[in-house]
């Protein structure tokens, strides 16, 4: 899997909302929703604060494919699961730290449902 440059790091770490854009199983693009994104050393993580059933996360997974926009640039990305522990708490203490100021938001994106419903997001 391709590695995440510098560059696009900087730009999903500093920005508060990114625009989440997934494929169609014929690669066309739906409608942008505006999220939250986390990184945590080289990684980029996501979570849907509506839980595994909001209907971005379901075409997120039903393709694995997507497309993020950060200051002004895109990028393709594609999407996994996360299910293991250490890197739930990593994207965890990503939220806490980046949007610590929305500490209600972020104590439900903590709660089960939202916590189930976390992607790790990949260069495509």
């Amino acid at each position: 899997m391709p590695d995440w440059s510098s560059d696009a790091l900087r730009a999903l770490s500093s920005t508060e909302e990114v625009r989440l854009a997934t494929r169609r199983r014929d690669g066309t693009l739906r409608n942008p929703r505006i999220i939250w994104v986390v990184t945590s050393g080289r990684r980029v993580f996501i979570r849907s604060t509506n839980g595994r059933a909001a209907a971005w996360f379901t075409a997120a997974t039903a393709t694995g494919a997507g497309r993020l926009q950060a200051r002004g640039a895109a990028y393709d990305v594609t999407f996994t699961e996360v299910d293991d522990e250490g890197d739930l708490a990593l994207a965890d203490a990503g939220y806490r730290a980046k949007y610590a100021h929305y500490a209600s938001i972020v104590d439900h994106l903590e709660e089960h449902g939202p916590r189930a419903a976390t992607l790790e997001v990949h260069p495509a």
